[in-house]
């Protein structure tokens, strides 16, 4: 479907336990957050883009990332380089507002920290189909159902995204804006705040059937089996294969690492 942010390919990053994912980006989220070393940061930013690459998430998916994203880095590196003033070599100066190398310094590394966020919790988002979440949380102690409304949760943004796209699609199918043309820019206007009025309203219901869907598709692959009044099973348990513990071990050792580089080394 596409209301998911999941793509169903055949990578090594698909078969990951879920709990290994989830340790990672939290170490990644947090070291991204206090260290402000701008080559570890830009780092990092490669090898999660390198991540997508070998695990067969196409560049177009990476791409909508940067397109919905990038505007929002811009804007944030603009305002702090018009608000933020940092001691430094001066870079340029027009009348009273003054950039210097630190403020840009500040900037950049503001900038790098919210992509490397983005990155690491979308490769988790593309790489984790429903019935691994839910197996997974399961593997943490979480109920089905709190696993199940966490994990719908988690796809409610792109099922939204696709129910605006599909009644944009029906405008335009029946005409709807067809005297003022497709490409004028009131015409956008006026469906995407049409559409997604119409999205709003229908949400509910719409959200009800693709969930149903969902749940008999992960039914179906062995997301759960329901007894009764036993005690819930799964097909397909959540489990650590020799692969996700190495993969574990080299993430500890790598947050051990930048800790020795940020503490002993003053880096």
């Amino acid at each position: 479907m596409r209301s998911q942010f999941y793509v169903p390919v055949d990578g090594w990053l698909n078969r990951v336990d879920v709990r290994v994912k989830l340790f990672t980006m939290i170490a990644v989220i947090v070291m991204c957050s206090i260290w402000g070393n701008w080559v570890f940061l830009t780092a990092m930013l490669l090898v999660e883009h390198l991540f997508l690459l070998s695990t067969r998430i196409s560049a177009r998916k990476t791409l909508k990332v940067w397109s919905f994203f990038l505007p929002v880095i811009v804007i944030v590196f603009c305002i702090m380089l018009l608000t933020v003033h940092l001691p430094g070599w001066t870079l340029w100066q027009w009348g009273s507002w003054l950039v210097t190398s630190g403020t840009m310094d500040l900037c950049a590394v503001v900038a790098l920290r919210i992509a490397d966020i983005v990155f690491a919790v979308f490769t988790v988002l593309f790489t984790t189909s429903r019935a691994a979440w839910i197996s997974g949380l399961a593997g943490l102690g979480l109920p089905y159902t709190a696993g199940a409304a966490v994990t719908d949760a988690i796809q409610w943004l792109p099922t939204y995204a696709a129910t605006v796209h599909d009644l944009v699609l029906t405008q335009h199918i029946r005409g709807r804006y067809a005297r003022i043309g497709r490409h004028n820019p009131l015409t956008r206007t006026a469906a995407w705040c049409s559409a997604h009025v119409r999205a709003i309203i229908a949400a509910p219901a719409h959200m009800s059937h693709l969930n149903r869907a969902r749940s008999i598709t992960a039914l179906a692959h062995g997301a759960h089996i329901d007894r009764m009044g036993a005690k819930r099973t799964y097909l397909h348990p959540a489990h650590m294969r020799l692969f996700d513990w190495m993969l574990l071990i080299l993430v500890l050792v790598y947050i051990a690492a930048v800790i020795v580089m940020m503490v002993v080394f003053g880096w």
